[in-house]
């Protein structure tokens, strides 16, 4: 073998790869540490950043919380204007003479929307 083979084949002999990973936004003590040698307070730094992130994450969930509180509301607001609504025009047409039928319709449809709402819940 030459020498510029010899001295390469030392070389791959002698390297690594080294890896390291953690789970979360903030990283070991030791890690911390490092971060501290390389950044000027680099682990003052990450910590502000995760109180941060934590904080965000706080709110937005807060606020997906009243959201869906809010819509739970609405829609239980128009399920039951839809019901009143739906009982005023079939007594409205059973005044008039209407057919029978239709006022079956106008209160039996809405009717089976709220009975199958309240058997498909969550």
């Amino acid at each position: 073998m030459s020498q510029s083979t010899e001295s390469n084949a030392q070389i791959a002999d002698n390297s690594a790869i080294v890896s390291a990973q953690w789970q979360g936004p903030i990283p070991p003590p030791s890690v911390l540490k490092e971060f501290n040698a390389i950044i000027d307070n680099g682990a003052e730094r990450i910590m502000h950043m995760a109180e941060i992130e934590q904080l965000h994450r706080h709110n937005t969930e807060l606020k997906i919380i009243k959201q869906d509180a809010s819509s739970i509301l609405h829609g239980q607001w128009l399920g039951a204007l839809t019901a009143i609504l739906s009982i005023v025009a079939a007594t409205y047409t059973a005044y008039i003479g209407a057919h029978w039928s239709v006022s079956c319709a106008l209160v039996g449809v809405p009717m089976l929307g709220i009975v199958r709402a309240i058997v498909n819940r969550k």
